[in-house]
């Protein structure tokens, strides 16, 4: 032979993490007794809170000890191989620890309104923030408590003008990065009333961005506090929610890496980011979604039903959707909340006073989930039964409506769906004989066929 026959490369095992089954960069040693590359341990607690080998219980703040021992071995193994492929691994860098959590903890309650360290302070916790292990010990040092008593020093101190916007703007992003654990979320609306006015006066502010990380910020106190908070909000906090989504509306353009791009730069620099977090298109995504959650839970009563659809509510959410085509989520809360919307008749009216919203909500039928079908037929079932029947007729035919509830019949879908799409056919049968563009003949034998019977033919059209 002119040439030795490649020998596959043995490596240790010891070397291989078990989560990754891949060669370790940076090994720790966890209470357990096991070793893990550091981002992949890391990332497992975050989700499972005990070891992926022995099972014993293990917090996202237990210590992890580097094991330098290990890594030099295998930095030694790599440099050895470098001719046969293996790729040399570098030094790690220590995170940051418990240590430098603690000592700008001490720093953000000790300042005061010493306003240009105080926001050194901030971008400091916030690069901190960036380690999944130290956002559990801001929060158990109640860090979040800290930083919502600063954004409501904020909003009402306008002294401090520019430097307060500034604190406000950080205090927004690195709440957003830390959260407000569930327990303290259920009283801190109670214990000030001062918070929920703050928050107000963000959401009709110019800063996009800001309202952004409001609204978020909004559903993660609402969804734990005491419901006769969330019955009784301010309509000004509807009004600046309803404002943000038409902001998203108005500007699709915001969402684009381009402008996350110009926004970041215009930043302080912070060293190592998290994308997942910073990415602003995502941010803008996620506070759209905890808009639609915070309106659908809200809608839930009368009184913010009213207040809802006469700030325009309907018109803004049909936008929304038609600007957002294909986001699941979104559709099942926008179909949701206008399910709500319309159980009052002035809902109703918007609904129909919209040229697109029987067109946009047939269009979702059948296409996005069971969920969404549900509440689209929930929309046009109130809407056929309680609107007049001259405004809402030739529409239905127009947009193709009775022919997508035909389908709904023909197949196999949820026979409660089935039974509303039969109700808003029989409810107008006379009217339909008006259009020839409807099969009579193929709408009267679906009306008067069982659910069992279209089922087996449409699996009989199918080959089932």
């Amino acid at each position: 032979m002119d040439h030795e026959e490649e020998e596959e490369i043995e490596i240790p095992n010891y070397f291989i993490c078990p989560i990754s089954l891949e060669i370790m960069k940076d090994p720790v040693t966890t209470v357990s007794g096991i070793t893990y590359d550091r981002q992949c341990i890391v990332k497992w607690l975050e989700k499972v809170p005990s070891c992926p080998v022995t099972k014993q219980p293990l917090p996202l703040d237990s210590d992890l000890t580097p094991n330098h021992m290990l890594r030099r071995l295998i930095q030694h193994w790599c440099v050895e191989n470098e001719t046969r492929g293996v790729v040399r691994i570098s030094t790690p860098r220590a995170p940051p620890g418990k240590l430098n959590v603690v000592e700008e903890i001490k720093k953000l309650k000790k300042l005061g309104l010493e306003a240009l360290r105080r926001e050194d302070t901030l971008q400091k916790l916030e690069v901190l923030a960036m380690e999944g292990n130290n956002r559990r010990f801001m929060c158990e040092a109640g860090v979040h408590k800290s930083l919502i008593l600063l954004v409501v020093k904020c909003t009402s101190e306008e002294e401090e003008g520019r430097r307060g916007i500034k604190e406000l703007d950080e205090s927004l992003r690195l709440l957003h990065l830390i959260g407000v654990p569930s327990n303290d979320a259920k009283t801190i609306l109670m214990e000030n009333d001062r918070i929920m006015e703050s928050l107000t006066w963000v959401l009709h502010q110019q800063d996009f961005f800001n309202k952004a990380y409001t609204v978020l910020l909004l559903r993660n106190l609402t969804e734990y506090t005491s419901s006769h908070i969330v019955e009784r909000l301010n309509p000004e906090v509807f009004k600046g929610i309803i404002r943000f989504l038409k902001d998203v509306v108005k500007s699709p353009n915001l969402t684009s890496p381009s402008v996350s791009d110009t926004v970041q730069s215009s930043r302080p620099s912070l060293g190592k980011t998290e994308p997942s977090k910073h990415d602003h298109s995502l941010v803008i995504k996620q506070a759209v979604t905890s808009a639609l959650m915070i309106l659908l839970e809200t809608s839930s009563w009368s009184r913010n039903r009213s207040i809802l659809v006469d700030l325009g509510a309907i018109s803004e959410l049909i936008e929304l959707e038609m600007s957002y085509t294909g986001e699941k989520r979104m559709t099942e809360l926008m179909l949701g909340v206008l399910s709500r919307l319309c159980c009052c008749a002035n809902g109703r009216a918007d609904f129909l006073a919209h040229r697109g919203g029987i067109a946009v909500v047939t269009k979702r039928l059948l296409r996005v989930s069971p969920a969404a079908d549900d509440r689209a037929l929930s929309i046009l079932s109130t809407v056929s039964k309680f609107s007049p029947e001259n405004m809402l007729v030739e529409e239905l035919v127009n947009v193709g409506t009775v022919e997508k509830l035909c389908t709904v019949l023909r197949v196999d879908c949820g026979l409660n769906l089935k039974e509303k799409a039969k109700e808003i056919l029989k409810d107008h049968f006379d009217e339909w004989k008006k259009f020839p563009c409807i099969d009579m003949t193929l709408l009267t034998k679906l009306l008067s066929s069982s659910p069992k019977d279209q089922l087996n033919e449409f699996y009989s059209r199918v080959g089932v």
